[in-house]
């Protein structure tokens, strides 16, 4: 039970089973397990915030976003000077108004509020028409870090992988085959830049134009596994720099990504991470590993997967 009950304004925008049911058509997963709000949940019921983002939600003009970012700002969520940026900018908003709505209440780890108004956000992206100045990706990526943030790690992953497909089994495939070959070579994968519908994998060798020739011979078998993809393989002397972006701690390759693929990835990763040890203590070891395994193909570079696959064997 909460410390105190929530009030009936809060309840009526937050609290509202139905606006979690089919929230999303295009990955169906359930989000059931998002409400009610727990004891650890951190919320903001004030009446000012509440009476500003109704009236947005009724009626989305310039005026009522200005009102939100004062409500924020009056409530702590947002420091002085940002809410007087966002205001100086509140003309450039429409539907991605909706967007920072969430990402205030995420930065802020109320979850279930972010949820709530990216759920706003997608029914917009989902709606047939004229496409949306909303980044697509980046809010299905944000709604999957909120429920990895309420400890829904089954509904995170299930969302995550739907949301990416089957892209990075095939991407993990092509550069297993790619880095083994750069092996041979006497080389290494250095980097992946990718676009839509290119990659281009920057790998060395002791003779780079001996190594190139592979190519031929490596691109069916490319094609095969990624059959939509334009690939492209640059090959370097063994001696010559690392890639100028370093990964920093980032628990991937060196990777330059033109969407939000790692971020969907880390996602994955956590939540199934998560998901395996809440199987194993609950004595479900052989479906934990599984999980596992899965995540070690996506990204063979994440240490902390690798760990805990040895741990189990």
């Amino acid at each position: 039970m909460l410390a105190q009950p929530l009030s009936d304004g809060f309840q009526r925008l937050y609290c509202d089973a139905t606006v979690f049911e089919g929230f999303s058509a295009f990955h169906p997963i359930s989000f059931s397990r998002v409400l009610p709000f727990q004891a650890q949940d951190p919320v903001m019921d004030d009446q000012r915030l509440i009476d500003a983002e109704v009236a947005h939600l009724a009626s989305r003009n310039d005026d009522t976003r200005r009102d939100v970012v004062e409500a924020y700002r009056q409530c702590g969520l947002l420091a002085d000077e940002d809410a007087a940026n966002l205001k100086s900018v509140i003309d450039y908003f429409d539907a991605n108004f909706f967007e920072l709505m969430g990402e205030v209440y995420a930065n802020a780890g109320m979850f279930i509020c972010a949820l709530r108004w990216y759920r706003e956000c997608i029914a917009v992206l989902e709606t047939p028409g004229p496409n949306p100045d909303l980044d697509g990706d980046g809010i299905y990526a944000s709604v999957g870090y909120c429920l990895y943030g309420l400890g829904l790690f089954a509904e995170a992953t299930a969302w995550t992988k739907s949301c990416i497909g089957p892209r990075p089994t095939a991407d993990a495939v092509c550069e297993a085959l790619i880095d083994y070959e750069a092996q041979l070579a006497g080389g290494r994968l250095l980097a992946i830049e990718r676009a839509t519908g290119r990659t281009r994998y920057t790998v060395s060798a002791f003779d780079p134009a001996q190594a190139s020739q592979t190519f031929a011979r490596l691109k069916p078998a490319l094609s095969e596994v990624a059959p939509v993809k334009e690939i492209y393989i640059d090959w370097v002397s063994s001696e010559a720099p690392p890639p100028e972006i370093q990964p920093g701690g980032y628990p991937f390759k060196v990777e330059r990504d033109g969407g939000d693929l790692p971020r969907h990835k880390m996602n994955l990763l956590f939540a199934t991470c998560a998901q395996a040890d809440a199987l194993i203590g609950s004595g479900r070891t052989a479906e934990a590993k599984q999980l596992l395994l899965e995540a070690a193909i996506l990204e063979p570079e994440a240490g902390f997967v690798r760990d805990r696959i040895k741990a189990l064997d």
